[in-house]
């Protein structure tokens, strides 16, 4: 009932965009948790290992084994904490797996030692997010226990940015303080002779915004996941070869011609003022078509935008055509593509972030692959 048409070369082009800005030095990882940002995690992978990129990014195991099990070779990393109950898991998959306590790392190490393996560990550091990671102060000391555990290999220590993408002078004297933070602990490490070999915290936002910060001195990678996808959130002239990769289509399955002062939908959200030319595309919340659309979204037929009247419904949506005389059933419904992009449709919903818009679209929505 509806597709994702994601554009393989234009990840590609992107990719050798980012490369291009960087340089060979600066190791890039792809973050495809979450299908990739909805776009089919195995495909885009594929396409991204082609293109060169150094390192994958997940969520969580699961995750990491559906690439493996793909035949994804590239280094993967798990982004976020992970179970206790899956530490076996965890290191009999090649991945790297982040740590933020002592306690996970003893708890990992035993069950490495117990396989007769060496784990791959990166440690994750809260500079200032709040969420998760080993608190600034308390991060030396972890460091120091993980460099004496023989059945791990520390790979990398990262942290990750609250604000990066705002603009904002408060915003930003918050963002520079955490990489003041984190560069205090890189030094401290490296004195010591335990800096590991990656050292990483800009994503997208970070990248372009503080790039000189993030990628000179102790830094040697970088996590662009969203601009990667297309959707620069700060933008600079060097990003603007970098366009969205995915568009999504449906299609006009009734039409239906109402007289003035109809209702439409659940809740008779919308009434008709005029006689109105309505269709229905079969599309809804489960297929990723978010409800705050509701009498606010659009949509695009024959190049004219046409609004969403009504409630969005689980699996429809109806629209207003009556500006749009020449529509027919069976016309293709574009929404999201050059004429309304996530970016926009994330803005009508008053999410910060695109990244909303596009996890949202669910398995069901077929994705088309171009390459």
């Amino acid at each position: 009932m509806a597709e994702a048409i994601i554009d393989l070369g234009q990840l590609a082009r992107n990719i050798a965009t980012v490369r291009a800005r960087l340089g060979e030095r600066i190791k890039i990882l792809f973050p495809v948790k979450a299908d990739a940002y909805g776009h089919g995690a195995v495909r885009v992978a594929q396409a991204a290992e082609q293109a060169g990129v150094d390192y994958f990014g997940v969520a969580n195991i699961a995750e990491a084994q559906e690439l493996r099990e793909a035949g994804i070779k590239t280094p993967i990393l798990i982004l976020s904490s992970s179970r206790i109950a899956h530490i076996s898991e965890l290191v009999r998959t090649d991945v790297d797996v982040t740590i933020s306590s002592l306690e996970f790392a003893q708890a990992l190490a035993a069950e490495a030692q117990r396989q007769g393996r060496r784990a791959r560990v990166q440690i994750k550091v809260d500079t200032g997010m709040g969420r998760n990671g080993v608190l600034s102060h308390d991060a030396l000391a972890l460091c120091r226990a993980i460099a004496q555990m023989p059945s791990l290999e520390c790979t990398g220590i990262f942290s990750h940015f609250a604000c990066s993408y705002s603009e904002k002078e408060e915003d930003r004297l918050y963002t520079q303080r955490q990489i003041q933070v984190f560069n205090d602990l890189l030094a401290q490490l490296d004195r010591e002779g335990i800096l590991p070999p990656l050292r990483h915290i800009a994503n997208s936002s970070g990248l372009v915004q503080y790039e000189n910060d993030v990628t000179t001195g102790y830094y040697n990678m970088v996590r662009p996941g969203i601009l990667l996808y297309g959707y620069p959130e700060v933008r600079r002239p060097w990003t603007e070869p970098i366009k969205p990769i995915l568009r999504m289509r449906s299609w006009i399955v009734t039409m239906n011609e109402l007289p003035p002062g109809s209702f439409i939908g659940y809740g008779r959200r919308f009434q008709t003022k005029r006689t109105s030319q309505i269709v229905t595309i079969p599309v809804g919340y489960a297929d990723g078509v978010i409800w705050l659309l509701a009498n606010v979204g659009e949509v695009v037929i024959h190049g004219k935008r046409a609004p969403m009247v009504g409630s969005i419904s689980m699996d429809q949506i109806t629209v207003d055509v009556t500006d749009i005389p020449e529509v027919k059933l069976g016309d293709e419904v574009e929404l999201i593509g050059p004429h309304i992009s996530a970016e926009e449709i994330a803005r009508k919903i008053g999410a910060n972030f695109t990244e909303v818009v596009l996890t949202a679209l669910s398995r069901r929505v077929v994705r088309v692959y171009n390459v």
